[in-house]
């Protein structure tokens, strides 16, 4: 089927069809002209479950520009991730300017401004943000909408981000019965499941636009299933280096599947010095700069970044949530461009932003699980890998490679992964921390006022199509009664309704259990001590959704003295906060939360690293979520009427933010200024914003790491305050 035919037959105006025909598509894939063919153009609910790079994100665009064009509609576009509902928002942006389209983000750090949301004709959205503005009671977004893209669907297989993602899907199916939907997933064993519950047409295929080569690498040889053989010629002195060599002279690039961080690490050095022998003299002027780039600052560096900026180099880096967002950013950028020539990764990559390479190397398919020691990735895991291979711009194919160390090995592994389809896709919405939450949200944002309307409205999910709880109205009403006694909930006559507490704790997005954590924290406090920073810390990293540190062998002796030593900060003990019964969920509470006082008390990042296993993404992730906890405690706090903790906590908020001392608090009020050169100016005398009054930014900018600019800006900003 012809793009310019299908075009036509569903009346796309001029422009935007020369906005799709300028993209260089002649031809529709097959699984794209299924989709057609199936009525999506013309309003039908559609799954479609094909591998990435298959033309998926096409059919999406078609269907929400005709809408907004020929029915005057609005779309939503769910991505599962900030990162991937980002690129798609500038994609979107970039590509449907000149129709008048505005495009809009929400996803909770850089959206769009809320006034501007209804005006949006896509809005591209994480499903925490949507669900969190249904809290807000903004049943206008969804009831004004003509379309819903619901991308990479199969995240509802996902533990934490799989139960909104459903019910967020229930709800606009129970708000807008008219709404069209377009789900996309990878291939999945059970998509005619996942179609049925959607009462939506099915697309299911294997077609790639670049075959996928699967095989199994044993004795300098790459068995492929259906293509045959592979020799590796490289004689380098080990497979790892000879697979990526055989790669990178062939002019493709690697990413390398590994089962930890520090394996990600240490096989970005092994192969190092074979990549740089593939390097240019221009490339490698290229990478030199990256590499300080990545580096940064002396003092704002760790061991990680210094360790980062080395690989880097020769080529190659290595991604794992331990980097800064930045850092993990630049990488994936540089890959794009073809400067970084091979990523060593743990398989958050391949479910994370689109980055395709020639070869994905899946070296490990074993990693521990607690209590169950090495154990095999899941295959839908393995897949996910082997779909990055294949660059649909540069390469006529892509190869999945295992690695195998025996005869045995590789049939195993062949008929493990190769052969075997993806497990299926089971809702996870049974969990009952989630089902509280969504209950409380339900009830709060006026959706749903008994029992039996919150079961009406789970027969919209996937965990009722799947049948998978036979006591799911036995679960909700202990959830009803759970909410109802601890006040989160109040009943008149037949009907139950949010209390300001309930209402409170809904919108703040926070499981009810971690409400009650900090309320009863707050109330053990005695009013006439000032607030024990510690002992917040613990308070709130004992709670559902407070992060927690893993806990390593040599922990336990650590910790156990750390919380003999602060026994007086510590508000929740094991033998008296039911929550900490389990010894190392204790340990991983006082583990964090010993980070975090090491954090505020300005201890730099590369120690703190090195004392707790962590890198410094780690840090900043649990700052992060620990700072929206401190926010939460605040407004908990104001309807305790416990006005001079709100003010303690707000402080201890900023304190965390900025991984301060309280000294600095008033200097970091100003821009630009944040926990290294506040330090420095306190040092210097510079104490209070008065301080900067009578100095010149001369004298200011001659301060080692203020300089000028800087100075100058300092002293504009204070010029500007009130007296």
């Amino acid at each position: 089927m012809k793009l310019a035919q299908a075009l036509n037959d569903h009346q796309f105006p001029p422009k935007a069809q020369e906005i799709f025909l300028t993209s260089g598509i002649i031809n529709l894939y097959p699984p794209q002209a299924q989709a057609i063919q199936k009525g999506v153009l013309k309003g039908a609910h559609l799954c479609m479950s094909v591998p990435t790079a298959a033309g998926k994100t096409l059919i999406a665009e078609l269907c929400m520009i005709r809408s907004i064009l020929n029915d005057q509609g609005r779309c939503l576009y769910i991505a599962p991730l900030k990162a991937l509902a980002s690129e798609k928002y500038h994609d979107f942006k970039k590509k449907y300017a000149a129709l008048g389209i505005e495009v809009g983000l929400a996803i909770g750090d850089a959206d769009s401004p809320v006034r501007k949301l209804d005006q949006t004709n896509i809005l591209v959205a994480t499903a925490e943000k949507v669900d969190s503005l249904l809290r807000f009671k903004a049943k206008n977004l969804i009831e004004t909408l003509t379309t819903v893209i619901l991308d990479e669907i199969h995240f509802i297989n996902d533990g934490s981000r799989g139960p909104t993602m459903e019910i967020l899907i229930a709800r606009i199916k129970q708000l807008n019965p008219k709404i069209q939907i377009l789900a996309l997933s990878a291939t999945v064993s059970n998509a005619n499941e996942m179609a049925d519950w959607l009462g939506a047409q099915l697309v299911v295929s294997d077609w790639r636009p670049i075959p996928l080569k699967e095989g199994v690498y044993f004795n300098r040889k790459i068995m492929f299933e259906k293509y045959g053989q592979r020799l590796i010629g490289e004689d380098a002195d080990d497979d790892l280096n000879n697979l990526t060599l055989d790669t990178l002279r062939a002019g493709g690039q690697v990413l390398i599947f590994v089962n930890s961080r520090r394996s990600a690490q240490a096989v970005s050095r092994q192969i190092a010095s074979s990549v740089a022998q593939t390097l240019t003299d221009k490339e490698k002027e290229q990478l030199l700069t990256l590499s300080k780039k990545i580096a940064g600052p002396k003092s704002d560096t760790t061991k990680v970044c210094q360790k980062l900026s080395e690989v880097i180099r020769f080529g190659v880096a290595f991604h794992h949530a331990g980097l800064k967002p930045q850092q993990r950013e630049l990488i994936e950028d540089n890959f794009r461009n073809n400067l970084i020539k091979v990523i060593s990764c743990t398989p958050t990559l391949a479910a994370g932003v689109n980055l395709p390479a020639r070869r994905a190397i899946i070296r490990d398919i074993k990693r521990y699980e607690n209590g169950l020691g090495m154990s095999y990735i899941p295959t839908s895991e393995y897949k996910q890998c082997a779909g990055r291979a294949g660059r649909p711009q540069y390469d006529e194919y892509g190869e999945a490679v295992l690695i195998a160390k025996s005869p045995n090995e590789a049939d195993t592994l062949r008929e493990r992964y190769i052969l075997a389809d993806p497990e299926p896709i089971i809702s996870k919405l049974a969990n009952e921390s989630a089902l509280r939450m969504h209950i409380l949200a339900s009830i709060a944002g006026g959706y749903i006022h008994d029992v039996n309307g919150m079961f009406e409205f789970i027969k919209h999910t996937f965990l009722y199509h799947q049948k998978r709880s036979a006591n799911l109205l036995a679960m909700i009403g202990d959830i009803f009664t759970f909410l109802h006694e601890e006040h989160f909930i109040e009943k008149s006559g037949y009907r139950f309704f949010a209390t300001t507490l309930g209402n409170l704790t809904s919108r703040l997005y926070i499981d009810p259990m971690t409400s009650i954590t900090i309320r009863d924290g707050l109330n053990r406090l005695d009013p006439s001590t000032p607030l024990p920073v510690l002992g917040m810390l613990h308070v709130l990293c004992c709670s559902p959704d407070g992060p927690l540190l893993k806990v390593n062998k040599k922990d336990p002796e650590l910790l156990e003295k750390f919380a003999a030593y602060n026994k007086d900060d510590l508000i929740f003990k094991p033998d008296d906060w039911p929550n900490l019964e389990d010894f190392y969920g204790y340990l991983a509470t006082l583990k964090t939360t010993w980070m975090l006082c090491q954090w505020i008390e300005e201890e730099k990042e590369d120690p703190i690293c090195d004392q707790f296993g962590i890198g410094p993404g780690d840090i900043y992730r649990h700052v992060e979520s620990i700072q929206w906890l401190l926010y939460a405690a605040t407004r908990i706090a104001e309807l305790l009427q416990k006005k001079r903790l709100t003010f303690e906590i707000e402080n201890l908020r900023q304190r965390v933010r900025y991984g301060i001392k309280e000294e600095l608090l008033e200097i970091v009020q100003l821009k630009g200024i944040g926990r290294i050169r506040a330090r420095i100016l306190h040092d210097h005398g510079f104490k209070t914003l008065n301080d900067f009054k009578f100095i010149t930014d001369e004298k200011l900018g001659g301060i080692k790491q203020i300089g000028k600019s800087i100075a100058k800006d300092i002293i504009a900003q204070v010029s500007q305050m009130p007296a």
